[in-house]
């Protein structure tokens, strides 16, 4: 899970990644029509590390606390934590056919494509503020918008 901090006002031209996972992370930023190492450098627990980009750039981030990698498009003047403090929205489904459904991710990284849930299954998205939901009902054909409070579980139908 990724936080992005606007930090604009102090960190010209660099991309700052934060590590607040228990364990160490290694990272990698491309330097695509840049200057810069794209090499892969560890940053302890509780750390961070800045890489100098002008440019959009990829960052892959291999996380040691969970073995999962993370891949996400990063930019310059803005810093990025790794592991912060989202919280779960779930949605589940108590209808008796197929859900799509999706959430915004405004100020915060996350997927907003639509998913299919199945009939009396659920789904849980890492959220960090006030999202909105849309769900697209099968059984109705009805769309309904919700707005979401990490923490919290929504039931349709």
């Amino acid at each position: 899970m990724i936080i992005i901090l606007d930090t604009r006002a102090g960190n010209m031209g660099g991309i700052t990644i934060v590590n607040n996972t228990s364990e160490k992370i290694t990272v990698s930023i491309t330097n695509t029509g840049d200057n810069g190492n794209p090499g892969f450098f560890e940053t302890a627990s509780k750390n961070s590390n800045t890489w100098k980009r002008n440019k959009l750039q990829v960052c892959y981030v291999l996380r040691a606390d969970n073995g999962k990698t993370e891949v996400f498009v990063v930019e310059p003047e803005k810093t990025y934590e790794i592991g912060g403090n989202m919280s779960d929205v779930t949605i589940v489904n108590n209808t008796s056919e197929k859900i799509t459904v999706s959430i915004t991710n405004i100020d915060e990284n996350g997927q907003p494509e639509f998913f299919e849930i199945a009939s009396k299954n659920s789904s849980t998205w890492k959220r960090n503020k006030l999202q909105v939901c849309h769900v697209l009902r099968a059984d109705s054909g009805d769309t309904e918008v919700l707005v979401v409070e990490p923490g919290k579980k929504y039931e349709v139908g």
